[in-house]
């Protein structure tokens, strides 16, 4: 059905005024109006008062008429031939104004609806209602009758229809497909885009639905990756053009947007669900030594720890055994994160269940080391694993007792003469079994023991230097009669020196032990 003509058509009636008084030759133009069409053409070629006409369109449909009547001198009637071609100019000059304004407006129209449509769906609560608002829109544009979205599971490699809009998911074949057993899905993400033809293409036709004769599938995809393809159906045997491709690229692209939005933020739930549970993990691992709990001892201990992460790997705790009887475990897992968090957790748990069992056992360095090893064996992955150093404090027969697994070899601070203490074995979780060996040192007052994470003695700074054993040896030297506290700032101040400009990326830790009553 025609519709009526809305744009407005004064300028033609003003170049036909133009030509009529530069030629002498009377130049009309008659719009033609819905439903008349037809008579018009007829009279514009019957009367004998009309000696020429000829159609004005706008590539859709037929605006009007222009035609010439004799003039009124007759001398003009000699220019007859030369006046036709004149108005034949201009009336195709007219009509391709028109077509180039029609199909401006239209491209106008098709951009604002898109916007429209794509600013209406971002609106949608749902991510359903967004999509299902998109394939409307596409029908709309396009003049197809059924529509359809099929989501890509990477993982499976599975194409499964997520949203359809006027045929039900039954009624489009292979609702679930994977993507290396369907050709015309495979070539949209190669070509972006497929046309089905039933008659065309019989080989394809089991792709679409019982009664449609055509069929378009287009890639939905962004940078990051395909999400899946978007196709079009129509019963009729349709020629698209290449505005209706355009179309459904367009469409595809807002449906990649709103995929693309959601996947954000469900990743931005998932991060602020993590980062919560991430809080509550680390709140449960020591941070700093309790100092409270150390005034009654006859020794003074300072602890400085950082996680480059949320929670790291890192250990260091100290449990009461007797009166004057203390352990601690220094202990570094591999990696960082939360893998080496797992592992450090099961180390300590292993580490608490065996300090709160016969003190006896609990004083024999070697029998604690070699359960946690075997513990930890069973109990992680094989790539995982973790160095630690084990000590009891016996302030009362002035020793202390160590067995080291695989950690840095601690500084030994005894007299005023700075030693590096000896390693036992290998890292824990490795083998099944090992036999790890202890060693038993005489304390005196005074004397200070440094322990210290690979993150220590391994960072480096801008100048891709490492900060080494060598560099806590040169504090240690100038902070001998220092207490715990002081030894340990004075470390951490030269670190961080150090790292200016540098790396900062892995957990450290730093003790220090000094065999001294705390100052009141």
């Amino acid at each position: 059905m025609e519709q009526v003509l809305t744009q407005p058509l004064q300028w033609i009636h003003s170049i036909c005024d133009q030509f009529s008084e530069i030629t002498g030759w009377p130049l009309r133009f008659t719009p033609a109006k819905p439903g008349e069409r037809k008579s018009l053409e007829a009279e514009l070629c019957q009367s004998e008062k009309y000696c020429w006409y000829e159609s004005i369109e706008d590539g859709n449909r037929i605006l009007g008429y222009v035609y010439l009547t004799l003039p009124d001198e007759s001398a003009n009637d000699h220019l007859f031939v030369t006046a036709i071609k004149f108005a034949e100019l201009v009336g195709g000059l007219i009509s391709r104004i028109e077509t180039m304004n029609s199909s401006l407006e239209s491209k106008t129209r098709e951009v604002t609806t898109l916007v429209d449509v794509g600013l209406s769906a971002t609106r949608q609560e749902g991510l359903q209602d967004a999509l299902q608002k998109l394939l409307e829109a596409a029908l709309q544009l396009t003049g197809f009758r059924a529509a359809g979205f099929f989501l890509l599971n990477s993982e499976s490699n599975q194409l499964s229809l997520r949203v359809q809009y006027r045929l039900t998911a039954f009624e489009i074949p292979f609702h679930r497909r994977k993507l290396d057993e369907s050709p015309p899905d495979l070539e949209a993400f190669a070509k972006e885009a497929l046309i089905i033809n039933r008659q065309e293409n019989p080989e394809l036709s089991r792709w679409l639905p019982e009664g449609c004769l055509t069929g378009v599938c287009v890639s939905v995809q962004s940078e990051s990756g395909p999400f899946g393809t978007l196709w079009a159906f129509d019963r009729r045997a349709r020629h698209l053009k290449d505005r209706d491709i355009h179309i459904l690229k367009s469409i595809g692209a807002q449906v990649s947007t709103i995929l693309e939005r959601a996947v954000l933020m469900r990743e931005s739930q998932n991060q602020l669900r993590l980062k919560k549970e991430l809080k509550v993990i680390s709140e449960s691992f020591p941070a700093e030594l309790e100092r409270e709990s150390h005034r009654e001892r006859d020794f003074q201990a300072a602890v400085q720890t950082i996680s480059h992460h949320e929670v790291g790997g890192d250990l260091c705790e100290f449990v009461t055994l007797a009166p004057h009887i203390t352990c601690f475990a220094l202990g570094d897992a591999s990696g960082d994160s939360i893998p080496a968090a797992v592992v450090m957790a099961s180390v300590r748990g292993a580490l608490r269940t065996l300090t709160e069992g016969p003190i006896e056992q609990a004083k024999d360095t070697r029998f604690v080391i070699g359960r946690i090893n075997t513990a930890l064996y069973y109990t992680s992955l094989p790539h995982q694993f973790m160095s630690m150093l084990y000590g009891v404090i016996d302030t009362k027969n002035r020793t202390f007792t160590y067995t080291n697994a695989g950690h840095p070899a601690p500084f030994w601070v005894h007299k005023g003469k700075i030693t590096s203490l000896t390693s036992h074995g290998m890292l824990l979780g490795v083998t099944e079994t090992n036999d790890y060996d202890y060693s038993v040192i005489p304390i005196c007052t005074n004397d200070i023991i440094v322990g210290f994470s690979d993150g220590i003695s391994e960072a480096m700074s801008s100048e891709r230097k490492m900060f080494r054993s060598d560099g806590i040896m040169k504090v240690l030297e100038n902070h001998i009669e220092d207490t715990a506290e002081e030894v340990m700032q004075g470390i951490w101040s030269k670190l961080q020196k150090h790292l200016e400009g540098g790396n900062d990326g892995d957990d450290r830790t730093l003790m220090v032990v000094k065999f001294a009553r705390n100052a009141d």
